[in-house]
This record gives C-alpha cells, structure tokens and sequence, in this order.
C-alpha cells in the first residue's frame, strides 16, 4: 500500500547491517529541481520496527535532531542546569551515577527503555542506595528531556527493581542508672562526659546540643531554646533538667568569659562539630568507660525515663521536638514551658537528685580533666560543687 504523500519512507539499505531498514521523513522540495528532502528518523532491525517509528512520528512529529541526543549529551545538558543549584557532595553523587551507567552513554535518550534502565542498574556493582542514585539521575534526566520534548514518558516512573534494601535499622540502647551514675563519677576523667548527661535529661539531639547558642539560653527562666530537622523540632523551648542544671551554667559561664556565642566550645573556643565529637569526644570516652553507646542513646535513654514515670506524652514530644500525631494534640493542645518543665521534673522519681550531684568530683568544677589538657581562661567565674 502506498504511503501518503509527504508521509515519508522506509526502505533497506546496501550491504549487510545489523539495523538495515532506515525510516525516513519528508522535510521539503528541492526548488531547482523539485524533488522531494528527506531526513532520517532512524535505522531498525526489521521492516515493521521501522514502518512503526514512521507512523509514530507522522502521529506526533517531534525533533529529530534533539531525539538522537546520547544519554551523555542529555547528561551534559542537564548538569550545566543542575549543578548550579546544588551542593558539591550531591553532585559527587551524580557524576558517580553517571559513571555506572557507562554502557547506555552512547545510546539516543529517546530509545531508552524500561527494560535498559533495569538492566544497567541490576549490572551495576553498586550498593543499594549507590542505585537509589542511578535510578535518581536517570529520571532527572528524563523530567527533563520531557520538557524538551525530546520523550513522552519517564520509564522510571514505573517499578525499577534495585534489588534487596539492607537493613540500616541501628539499635539504640538506653543508659542504665548504673552507666548514668558512672557518667556522674568520671567527669572528671574526660571533658565533655557531662554533655552526655545533658542530652540523657533533656532528650535533645547530639547535633541540637553543639548548635545551642548563649543567647537562647534562658538560665533565669531554666529553658533553653534549640532545634534542627522540621517545625516541631526547630525553635522548641527545652527545660532544664536539675540533674544537670550546673552543667549548664558551667558551660554557660565559660562561653561567655570567653567571648564565644556557643554553649559548647571545641578546645579552641569554637563551635564544636558532630564528626569532632563524635570521633573525638563521645567514643573516647565510651572507650574509656568501657560503655557500649552511640551519641543517640542519650536521647534514648530520656524518651524510655518519661515513659517509665508516665510523664504527659505530648510534652515529651513537645520537649523531644516530636510532631504530635494526634490531630487535636497538634492543632487545639498548647503546652507552656512551665508544664514541660514540671514533667521533666517528675524524673527526680527516679533517681535521688542530692545523691547524683554529690557523685561530681571536685576537681570537675576546677576543670582537672585528666585525659583532655583543657584549661578555660583565669578568669572565668567557676561554680563550686
């Protein structure tokens, strides 16, 4: 059956070809001597694969020129858009998934298929989030050929197997009284033991903890004011626990001796980072105590003791910086900081508040750590025990 006019052609090329049929298009006429352009649409294996490529196209014409853009010129194209809005370590992880998709770079992003995305990530030697990546790429990439109208649909929209998702759950274990009382008696062992005890009675986050500035703490009114992550966590008043109350203002008083804006300062009166005292400082001195901890067992352990003395759960979460998941909690229930403040009070039920502060060696409060050669300035105001 003969094509319409202007519909274009396929016909088989000379020689022996692995793709022979080559479906072309109709772009004009020749002024001089009338004869019909063409411009190819492609080279396929079979006759009818060809015939379908030219139906598709006279059904819908798109650019031919923009359809034969390689997966590594699409790539080009998108990171010059891309990588200007990012941070570096986000486009690290790009250009590291570009690199292990290798074997589709020189394929036009228009043939790419589900079954090529797949293949291409089961092959890869990467790890189950390293794939999270390629599949991410991926379909960055074609979000964005779509809105060059170089594809009509975005393969990695439907189910791309990435194999098995490890487990990444970490178990976190609370600190017993026996470890809690330990804490109390080694302050003096290692500096930076008593920020331990500060998020085991408060419940805030390693990370919140090293953020506080001196301005948001509120010794007068007992509450500090920290947060990270989202809209409950940021912000968030925290009372001060009595249990660790001296801790604060000891940091407190050194902060602003020194004329830093931080609670907590590195060994140079700068603010202290999550990998230094992590690394440096918590694990240092788990080691030392021979306790078995991660930096959020702290929070941990306050969550399971304001369960344990049936504290209010909504100011737990509130004081955890935890969205209530109650509606009526979360949009009509306000809770002040004077009620956060007698619920963590109530954490005096299980331990002997004159007994633990008596458990501080005198020579903390003089700053004699031994395992941290650390003196503040002369003339800081010390707290005596």
């Amino acid at each position: 059956m003969r094509n319409p006019n202007g519909f274009g052609c396929v016909y088989k090329a000379p020689g022996n070809r692995r793709k022979p049929y080559i479906a072309r298009i109709t772009i004009g006429w020749n002024d001089e001597t009338g004869r019909q352009q063409f411009k190819n649409i492609g080279s396929y294996v079979t006759y009818k694969e060809a015939m379908a490529a030219l139906t598709d196209y006279n059904a819908d014409p798109y650019d031919i020129d923009a359809s034969r853009i390689t997966f590594a010129e699409l790539y080009d194209k998108w990171s010059n858009n891309k990588f200007p809005k990012i941070s570096n370590s986000m486009m690290l992880s790009y250009k590291n998934a570009f690199k292990a998709c290798k074997e589709i770079h020189d394929l036009p992003f228009i043939t790419i298929k589900k079954h090529q995305i797949q293949t291409v990530i089961t092959n890869s030697d990467k790890t189950f989030s390293g794939k999270e990546r390629m599949k991410m790429l991926i379909s960055q990439m074609s979000d964005y050929a779509m809105e060059s109208d170089i594809i009509k649909k975005n393969y990695c929209k439907c189910e791309i197997d990435l194999g098995d998702k490890p487990d990444k759950s970490i178990i976190r274990i609370p600190f017993t009284e026996d470890e809690i009382k330990t804490l109390y008696k080694s302050l003096h062992v290692y500096r930076y033991t008593d920020t331990i005890l500060m998020m085991i009675f408060s419940g805030v986050r390693p990370s919140e903890l090293l953020l506080v500035e001196t301005e948001n703490v509120h010794l007068d009114e007992n509450y500090f004011i920290c947060g990270i992550k989202n809209s409950s966590s940021k912000n968030r008043k925290v009372p001060i626990s009595s249990f660790v109350r001296p801790f604060f203002e000891k940091y407190y008083n050194e902060a602003i001796a020194s004329g830093s804006k931080w609670l907590i300062q590195n060994t140079e009166g700068q603010q202290m980072k999550y990998s230094n005292y992590n690394r440096d400082k918590f694990h240092k001195i788990m080691e030392r105590l021979e306790l078995e901890h991660r930096p959020h067992d702290g929070r941990h352990t306050f969550a399971s003791m304001m369960d344990k003395i049936e504290a209010n759960k909504l100011c737990t979460q509130l004081i955890m910086g935890h969205s209530p998941r109650v509606l009526i909690d979360n949009v009509y229930v306000h809770k002040s900081v004077e009620e956060l403040q007698i619920e963590i009070d109530k954490l005096e039920s299980l331990f002997n508040l004159d007994e633990m502060l008596s458990l501080i060696d005198a020579a903390y409060w003089r700053n004699e750590y031994q395992f941290l050669n650390f003196a503040p300035p002369p003339e800081i105001a010390h707290i005596s025990a």
